[in-house]
């Protein structure tokens, strides 16, 4: 582009950049940045998941299994129970507790461990009195000794008594402070805060206070303003706050478009600072590190990661937010899963297991020999493990709890051992030997009995194996877990909006923002100002790229620097996790480049123009679009390249042009010269010139392609169904005394294509011995009756697509070297079965031909002109062979036939 119009352009090119750069001030743009920054973010590689991580749903399965909705809240506190027991070491509830529950019946207890303690606790007694009755029916004891029995049966009676009475009052639970006193005895509990901006009311006074005193990190520093400060906060209530370890807030930042990208890790109300829900409990889990407030990063001192103590950075954006790195997989597929009714199943699994072995103990068969002792010490074990789980939840101290999970897994390792011992065997023997050694009356009652004892042992032992089932999975999952409990049953509406999801269940977010943390794998978006500077730098910076070169070119490297931007920006994205906020720089470069195109373009066409209309008068399309390329085309020259040549004639025109007068003779050679004319330009040949009726015309110039003598044979094959067409039209019209009939010779070869002449007057066409070949090709039709003649250099390039037929070796005048004639049939695609086999008989005609047999050529020949009377070659070399037999040609002759006609 000329200097008066590219000094313009630089300067619209700033104003662009400029435009672009403002579009930050509009929110609706921040939006379109923020979508493309969810694209850049899919591209990116995931992010590792941290396996301590598991969410614990309160999921649909869970509310099927439990059989109530709303859970009381003392079903949470039993989860808690097997939390501590698996090992777990951190418990985060994403669940609000700001009002009081009511009292509850455990119904799951009363209908079940306490229902069995009873049947099992009457049927001992049924079974003792029964026992003493039927010893004095017997004879076996005296009066004096039932008296003792009975003695003894009281204090069994009176023992049970209280044990019942005391379980029963576990009936009734105060759900509240249940919870609270489970999420203490667990110890690593954090709950939920929610940041107001409302005032603070005058009941709040007391909740506020328990949270100072709770839920405060005492290492903080703060080195610079923190954002956004709020007016209160809602606090659990004070039988759940004085328990649990800490709390954090769960507000989420939502970005105009509804996406969640970004969260604030402290919120403060005057100088009480608060920390997000899953940071709280994680900056305890990284070792309580010094955590230090800067302006666009929040620094850990001393974290400890891996057992190694580091500093980390966790960069910030302008309002103190940290870009989550979200998982890409949804929230059933991301991080570790486990419904929290396996919880509850754990906590119940010891009642189950003792259940059975009550109702074991009270069957008859310990009297056979093995005595209660194995089954009692599992019993009592059982009943000291939930005396000491009670103290351990009253009292909240460490060693109670040690104290608990110490005899709880005595208890266990007793059962285990107690089942090892293969009592249903040995007990089964010696049922059968009562039985033997007894009453035979009694048979049917030792194996019942026996039958009894049996199913009972396997009870137990199902009872315990599905607990040990159950704990090898929780644990494999659970154990040192930094858990994070919430609902995402269906009826939930805590559902939110992620960069790669319409649906993410919300307690998902702080799994993503701890992992984010563990994983150190931080996102930092550029300032704004950076994308202002590079909106403007890319208008301008274009245009000093791109100004050399033609309209295309600028297009191409218009587009190809625009994704190049867009990669480069990806590939840092990738690499550092720095996103530039890029839309606006790359829009800037876009309208840039696309505005100075126009501009060359408009200033660029109105010089075609004026070539178009120069030279279009008497030069092809693409010759002139070819000079527009290059203008040095306008210079004198040529080039030598393999093309091929078409040169067309009409028989007898001189004929047809004496009849007619000089406006019918113009009109109809326009329609014949137009219709084949459109078919060479069609097959993207170049018309040299006409010379009256006949056409010269090449193919592969001055644009190259490979398939240059292809396509002249087909424009040849198509340009004779052509005349057909016309020659219809001429003579129903009346236009012509005789049809049109066109001789075409075909050449393919070295010529040299330039333009000839003068500076004032020059013409674009070819030259060379191969043009004058394909020349001489046409004429020699005349000599073999043929229409459409191809050089052996031609038939090489055309592969399979047409049907040719062989002819003579002959030597045209001007050309001393031989040349194989090949006549053009047709297309393949066209030519019948009839056809080839007519054709397969002549080149086996000519092979008896070139053997110099004249007599049996002749007759085979004659065969074939009687067949078809219209077939030229058939008829020619008929005529040869006649010749021959008369006068056969020297000894010495090599079969080429020299041509004396052009």
């Amino acid at each position: 582009m000329k200097k008066k119009t590219y000094i313009p352009s630089v300067v619209i090119a700033c104003a662009i950049g400029l435009l672009c750069a403002g579009l930050y001030l509009f929110p609706f743009w921040v939006g379109v940045e923020n979508r493309f920054y969810d694209f850049f973010l899919g591209l990116k590689s995931d992010v590792k998941e941290d396996s301590s991580i598991v969410l614990l749903d309160i999921d649909d399965v869970s509310i099927e299994q439990v059989g109530l909705y709303p859970w009381p809240r003392n079903t949470i506190g039993q989860g808690m129970e097997a939390l501590t027991q698996l090992g777990a070491e951190f418990a985060v509830f994403d669940i609000e507790y700001i009002d009081k529950s009511p009292m509850s019946v455990d119904f799951s207890y009363l209908n079940g461990a306490l229902k069995a303690e009873f049947a099992a606790s009457f049927e001992e007694i049924g079974a003792n009195v029964q026992d003493i009755f039927a010893a004095l029916v017997n004879n076996q004891i005296t009066l004096p000794e039932a008296g003792i029995y009975g003695g003894e049966l009281v204090e069994l009676i009176d023992q049970s008594r209280d044990t019942l009475y005391r379980h029963t009052k576990q009936v009734a639970i105060e759900n509240d402070s249940y919870l609270g006193k489970a999420m203490r005895m667990f110890g690593s509990t954090f709950i939920t805060v929610n940041m107001q901006t409302d005032p603070p009311s005058e009941e709040s006074e007391e909740l506020y206070t328990i949270a100072k005193e709770h839920f405060i990190y005492p290492y903080i520093k703060i080195a610079a303003p923190l954002p956004d400060e709020h007016s209160s906060a809602l606090i659990p209530i004070p039988e759940i706050s004085r328990m649990a370890a800490g709390a954090g807030f769960t507000n989420v930042h939502i970005d105009s478009d509804g996406v969640r990208r970004r969260i604030k890790l402290a919120n403060h109300i005057g100088d009480t600072v608060f920390m997000q829900l899953s940071f709280s409990p994680l900056l305890r889990k990284l070792g309580s590190p010094e955590v230090v407030f800067n302006k666009g990063n929040i620094t850990l001192n001393n974290a400890l990661y891996n057992g190694k103590k580091q500093n980390v950075s966790i960069p910030l954006d302008s309002k103190g937010r940290m870009l989550i790195r979200w998982p890409k997989k949804t929230y059933q597929d991301s991080f570790t899963h486990v419904p929290f009714y396996l919880l509850i199943d754990y906590a119940a699994s010891g009642e189950k297991t003792a259940t059975q072995l009550r109702l074991l103990r009270a069957n008859q068969g310990w009297n056979l020999g093995p005595g209660y002792a194995p089954i009692d010490t599992c019993l009592e074990l059982w009943t000291t493990a939930e005396d000491l789980r009670h103290q351990a939840l009253e009292s909240g101290l460490a060693e109670d709890k040690e104290q608990w999970l110490t005899v709880l897994a005595s208890y266990w390792d007793t059962v285990a051992s107690f089942l090892a011992a293969d009592y249903d065997t040995a007990v089964a023997a010696l049922f059968d030997e009562a039985k033997a050694a007894g009453n035979p009356e009694d048979a049917a009652l030792y194996d019942q009995v026996k039958a009894d004892f049996v199913q009972l042992y396997a009870n137990a032992a199902a009872a315990y194996n599905a607990h040990t089932e159950l704990k090898t999975l929780l644990e494999s999952k659970l154990k040192g877990a930094f858990c994070i409990i919430g609902w995402s049953s269906t009826g939930t509406t805590d559902i939110g909006v992620n960069p790669f999801h319409s649906e993410y269940v919300n307690v998902g977010t702080h799994a993503a923002v701890a992992n984010t943390i563990l994983q150190q794998d931080f996102l930092r978006q550029a300032p704004l100002w950076v994308s202002a500077l590079l909106a403007l730098f890319f208008a301008v910076s274009i245009i000093f790229i791109i100004h050399p070169f033609s309209t295309l070119v600028q297009i191409i490297a218009g587009f190809a620097l625009s994704l190049a931007v867009l990669i480069l920006n990806h590939i840092i994205f990738s690499a550092t996790g720095v996103y530039i906020l890029i839309i606006s720089p790359v829009l800037a470069l876009f309208v840039s480049f696309l505005t100075y195109s126009l501009m060359s373009f408009l200033v660029s066409e109105r010089e075609k123009s004026f070539l178009r209309k120069a030279f279009g008068t008497y030069l092809s399309g693409d010759v002139i679009n070819e000079m527009i390329e290059d203008p040095s085309m306008l210079k004198l020259g040529g080039q030598k390249k393999w093309i091929t040549a078409m040169f067309t004639d009409v028989r007898g025109f001189s004929t047809i042009s004496e009849a007619l007068d000089a406006e019918q003779l113009v009109k109809l050679l326009n329609i014949y010269l137009s219709g084949m004319s459109d078919i060479i330009l069609e097959q993207r040949g170049t018309i040299d010139k006409y010379e009256g009726d006949a056409i010269i015309s090449f193919f592969g110039a001055p644009v190259d392609y490979k398939e240059h003598a292809r396509l002249a044979c087909r424009a040849a094959v198509l340009m004779k169904r052509k005349e057909a067409e016309l020659n219809e039209l001429f003579m129903r019209e009346g236009m012509s005394p005789n049809p049109l009939l066109t001789r075409i010779g075909i050449n393919t070869g070295d010529m040299v294509v330039g333009n000839m002449g003068t500076e004032r007057k020059m013409d674009y066409t070819i030259m060379g011995n191969a043009v004058n070949l394909a020349a001489r090709l046409e004429g020699v039709n005349k000599q073999y009756g043929t229409w459409l003649l191809i050089s052996d250099m031609t038939k090489n390039e055309l592969g399979d697509e047409f049907i040719t037929r062989r002819l003579d070796r002959v030597r045209v005048v001007g050309i001393n070297t031989p040349v194989q004639l090949w006549e053009l049939v047709e297309l393949k695609e066209a030519v019948d079965a009839e056809t080839l086999d007519f054709l397969r008989r002549f080149e086996e005609a000519l092979t008896v031909f070139n053997q110099k047999d004249w007599k049996k050529a002749s007759q085979m020949f004659q065969a074939l002109y009687k067949e078809r009377p219209t077939d030229g070659p058939s008829e020619a070399y008929l005529r040869k062979c006649e010749t021959f037999i008369q006068k056969p040609p020297a000894d010495n002759w090599d079969g080429v036939f020299s041509l004396t006609q052009k």
